[in-house]
């Protein structure tokens, strides 16, 4: 069905641009099936590969294959802009415009925005500052310093390289704890071993734990969580800890991903993963998705991080994105006095690195204390 939906664009930037061009036929066929495969591409990656979510092109073909892929988007777009107007002037003229100059300045300006789209996709991310009080916060963890990292997606688009300049820029934070909301990234253990490998040096005062992703799951789950506990990750599948300073208490707990019920592992079970925690106590969930957020926010939680949504990457195809996560896509949200995270993403899934709008981020929190601040 998604390789119908692509095909699409191909077909329509065929009829109303290719077609007209004047070029020999050769030469417009050629075209044509060039367009055809850039907008197939995700069947190209499951033929050639067998595994349309981890491609394994080298990295410049990769950034190749999502420039051009957000261009032919962008100008399938603009054309259908460019087809209303002339409809418009059509009905007042009684004459069909051409348009072909404009066409020409409409392909630039898309590639000009793909470009940019692209750049922004596979960039290393800045940090972003949230500064947020939670209720029950004892006054000793006031100024607590937490980073999330999110949606690495480690591949052959988001190398080592990439993830050690995103360790030493989070290592800089001087965080208290380092908190991974799943999707580390896309492939098998052994083809990403060197590109997760950078991730050993992350530091974090009272530790880092972290949470699969649904990614996780679909390129050997069982392999991956022991490479995440190699990396130094305390992996909290349905499960809590307790971080205590200066002999006061804050809970961090962690469910797994609804897609772990199609590989025979354990689903998320929130009651599970706060039993024994004392409710009234600060509770920082950590969720891949965000969509339960309304159901885990009225449990107990004080804080949810989450993921998935990569912030719903360019503007119009975020607002799908929120609407498929219970209203949720990027930032932060509040709900009686309790908090939910959607961070836009540390990398992005190299099927559709794209951003406008929504760019990658690590996240630093810094909690407030509600008692220091009426004590």
């Amino acid at each position: 069905m998604f390789a119908w939906i692509t095909l699409l664009p191909a077909l329509y930037i065929g009829g109303r641009f290719i077609l007209p061009l004047p070029l020999p036929l050769i030469l417009r066929l050629l075209f044509f099936i060039a367009v055809v495969l850039v907008a197939e591409c995700h069947l190209v990656y499951k033929f050639v590969f067998g595994n349309r979510f981890a491609p394994e092109f080298p990295h410049g073909v990769m950034v190749a294959i999502n420039f051009l892929f957000g261009s032919l988007i962008a100008f399938t777009l603009l054309l259908i802009l460019c087809d209303i107007v002339s409809a418009v002037q059509f009905a007042l003229r009684g004459a069909w415009p051409t348009h072909q100059t404009t066409r020409y300045v409409l392909l630039c300006i898309s590639l000009v925005t793909a470009g940019y789209a692209t750049y922004q996709a596979v960039k290393v991310p800045r940090v972003k500052t949230v500064t947020l009080t939670l209720q029950n916060l004892p006054k000793a963890f006031e100024g607590y310093r937490v980073v999330q990292l999110t949606d690495l997606h480690a591949s052959t688009l988001f190398t080592g390289r990439w993830m050690k300049k995103v360790v030493d820029r989070t290592n800089q934070l001087q965080a208290d704890v380092v908190l991974f909301t799943g999707d580390v990234a896309d492939g098998s253990i052994e083809k990403r071993f060197n590109d997760v490998a950078p991730l050993a040096a992350l530091e974090a005062k009272q530790g880092c734990f972290a949470i699969p992703g649904n990614h996780e799951y679909y390129s050997g789950y069982p392999e991956w969580m022991q490479r995440m506990q190699q990396l130094g990750f305390h992996e909290l599948i349905n499960r809590s800890v307790t971080i205590e300073k200066e002999g006061r208490r804050l809970y961090i707990a962690g469910v797994t991903d609804e897609a772990a019920l199609r590989y025979g592992q354990a689903g998320p079970n929130l009651e599970q993963a706060l039993a024994g925690v004392d409710r009234q106590s600060p509770i920082i969930l950590l969720d891949h998705r965000p969509e339960n957020a309304r159901q885990n926010l009225a449990a107990g939680v004080a804080l949810q991080l989450s993921g998935h949504t990569h912030g719903g990457m360019v503007y119009g195809l975020a607002t799908l994105v929120k609407r498929a996560n219970q209203g949720f896509s990027s930032g932060l949200y509040t709900l009686n006095n309790r908090h939910l995270y959607v961070s836009n993403g540390t990398g992005l899934w190299n099927g559709f690195a794209l951003r406008l709008g929504y760019p990658s981020e690590i996240t630093l929190f810094i909690l407030k204390s509600d008692e220091a601040h009426t004590g």
